[in-house]
């Protein structure tokens, strides 16, 4: 907020340096291109020239990020894939926590290696081959404790 604050009145400070300096003004420009001739004040071809300036900058940096579009493109499109791919990570962990295994894999193999965890991406796609080929023993029961010694 300060830095504003000053930059304003850096502004304002050259603003009324420029209006008492145009008081003084005496002198004048001619430009002369023939069969034309132009005159005008010092102060006015000086604003002239600021302006002229400005606008060649702004052309320049207009210039910069129009040729610079397209790799602003392909990065954006990048980090809109990186994103979705994210997306299916976390949808195909939600389908494997809730025990849709096949779901998950499909999910985990759409995410591929485009994701911020690929590594992640292919223990899914493993682990869940493997978990549809073992099946729990009928007689255990997952929340079970194991029998323990009976007490003395």
């Amino acid at each position: 907020m300060m830095r504003i604050a000053l930059w304003l009145l850096a502004l304002f400070a050259i603003a009324v340096a420029f209006t008492l300096t145009a008081r003084l003004d005496q002198g004048y420009v001619i430009v002369v291109y023939p069969p034309w001739r132009l005159e005008l004040s010092f102060m006015l071809a000086l604003l002239l020239l600021a302006g002229l300036m400005a606008l060649a900058y702004a052309a320049l940096r207009l210039g910069g990020i129009a040729l610079n579009l397209s790799g602003d493109l392909r990065a954006w499109r990048e980090k809109r894939r990186r994103d979705k791919a994210d997306g299916l990570l976390l949808d195909a962990l939600r389908a494997h926590l809730d025990g849709d295994g096949e779901r998950a894999r499909q999910l985990a193999a759409k995410a591929g290696e485009n994701c911020l965890a690929p590594d992640l991406a292919r223990r899914l796609t493993e682990s869940t081959k493997t978990a549809a080929v073992a099946v729990p023993a009928p007689n255990s029961t997952p929340n079970s404790l194991p029998d323990s010694p009976p007490d003395s």
